[in-house]
């Protein structure tokens, strides 16, 4: 298949579409990524373009529907799929009617009442979702459902995510009792609340210096790549916490990278981290309450060895059977189903 993929690349933001789209040229298909936030142009017309259509919707919506446009053209895809709802949905359908190419939409959070999210949607060919709350709401013939809604799970790409020797200087800079890498929410904040007589590392956007308690434990760095893996191998604890008016079901892609790298997580309790591969106690370690929290962050700290056996359990579930190699050839089987028309 000829995949045109559009989407955030800014690696601060996100990265999963690169490895997703690595992984899928890698099983023979032709993948472009077309990124919304990291554009660029060695022609002085076009970078004047980018710069001014960032500070003017409507310029940067024309921008984009002619850049589309151009790349389509070239490329001819099967399916455009686009991570974010980027273009008005009379928009997207009149480049699909022009180029003939399937639509989908990757839903990586829970935003339906957001914007003219529903009125894109409806217009898809098919749906990819992170939490498996969505699919009994949007698949479907009848209401305006889509019936073709596929999972995607969460994933890890070990030659990214994988064990890492560390000096003391990269212990001293990236370790620390417990690391948390995230936005701010009210969940995520009362959770850190309680944590703060630890030594704790909150890495993420500088809108959490605005809660004085927290401040002094936040670090400004921006994370990914290489210092990202850092983190997962240099804290004793890597907290993940989902964000409750993203997610429902959701777990993030933070648990198995964790995993991967033989680092060691406390998540809260997710239904989808349920239903995964992994097990409570023995390859992950979940909480329902604050007090519950407190509880086991003091016990695995005092326990390194019961750390260890679970971060060891984790990673080899990880690398068996949660990894971009074991998912992504699901996702574009059901994909290539759409574009026969099956």
């Amino acid at each position: 298949m000829k995949i045109l993929y559009l989407t955030w690349l800014d690696p601060a933001t996100t990265d999963y579409p690169l490895f997703l789209a690595q992984q899928w040229e890698t099983m023979g298909h032709n993948v472009r990524l077309f990124p919304y936030d990291l554009e660029f142009s060695n022609r002085a017309t076009e970078r004047l373009d980018i710069s001014l259509a960032w500070e003017r919707p409507s310029l940067r919506s024309l921008l984009l529907k002619r850049q589309l446009d151009r790349v389509c053209q070239h490329l001819k895809p099967d399916v455009l799929l686009s991570g974010g709802f980027f273009l008005l949905p009379e928009d997207m359908h009149r480049l699909q009617k022009r180029h003939h190419f399937k639509l989908g939409y990757i839903i990586g959070y829970n935003h339906l009442m957001e914007g003219a999210t529903v009125t894109a949607l409806q217009a898809a060919n098919f749906l990819i979702v992170h939490d498996s709350y969505l699919i009994p709401i949007l698949r479907g013939t009848r209401y305006g459902k889509i019936p073709h809604v596929f999972f995607m799970p969460c994933m890890a790409d070990p030659l990214e995510h994988h064990p890492l020797p560390l000096n003391g200087q990269d212990q001293q800079a990236y370790g620390g009792d417990i690391a948390f890498v995230g936005g701010h929410s009210e969940n995520r904040i009362s959770a850190l609340r309680q944590l703060t007589r630890y030594d704790l590392r909150i890495w993420g956007p500088s809108s959490w210096k605005q809660f004085a308690d927290l401040a002094p434990f936040h670090r400004s760095e921006p994370v990914y790549g290489l210092k990202k893996t850092k983190i997962y191998n240099a804290a004793k604890i890597v907290l993940n916490i989902e964000d409750n008016e993203k997610q429902i079901n959701a777990i993030s892609n933070r648990i198995p990278e964790v995993l991967a790298c033989g680092g060691f997580v406390i998540s809260d309790w997710r239904q989808d981290l349920a239903d995964s591969p992994l097990q409570e106690g023995k390859s992950i370690v979940t909480f329902r309450t604050f007090p519950e929290l407190e509880e086991k962050v003091a016990y695995y700290l005092s326990h390194p060895e019961e750390r260890k056996r679970v971060s060891e359990e984790g990673r080899r579930i990880v690398l068996g059977s949660m990894t971009y190699a074991h998912i992504a050839p699901v996702l574009a089987s059901q994909i290539a189903d759409v574009v026969r028309g099956d």
